[in-house]
Parts: structure tokens; sequence; C-alpha cells
């Protein structure tokens, strides 16, 4: 007796860089730009002064990052 013998197999591609993205130099702002484009897919970004503040003083925060050209008042 088999038990799910309706079960398939999907074969996924391996990703495919291009040649502009293997001979692009990585520098700190192009570096910074993909971690935060990565960590915001994976909800892992947290946005604004109140909700940084929450996860440095929860030790959840790995890296923090202030703008140069922020207007506080």
């Amino acid at each position: 007796m088999e038990a799910g013998g309706d079960e398939t197999q999907v074969q996924v591609p391996p990703a495919e860089t291009t040649a502009a993205a293997a001979d692009e130099k990585l520098d700190v702002k192009t570096a910074l730009r993909r971690a935060l484009k990565s960590a915001i897919v994976m909800d892992g970004v947290a946005k604004g002064l109140h909700e940084a503040a929450k996860a440095l003083d929860k030790r959840q925060a790995y890296f923090c990052v202030l703008a140069e050209n922020c207007d506080e008042p």
C-alpha cells in the first residue's frame, strides 16, 4: 500500500548570473544595497527610528544604518 501516490517532483533550474553581475565590483554601497534588498524580501528590516530602537534594545539587530541626510526636528 502506498500512501500519497499523487506526489509530483518539480525540478528548479539553477539561478543564472549575467556576465555584467559577475564582472561588477562590489563596493560598500552596492553590498549594502544588495543586503537591504534581500532583508526587505525576508521581512527583516526595521524601518524608522522607533522600530530600529526596539530591535536594538531587544538585541535582534545585527546592523544599523543612519543616513546623513536625515532632518530630525
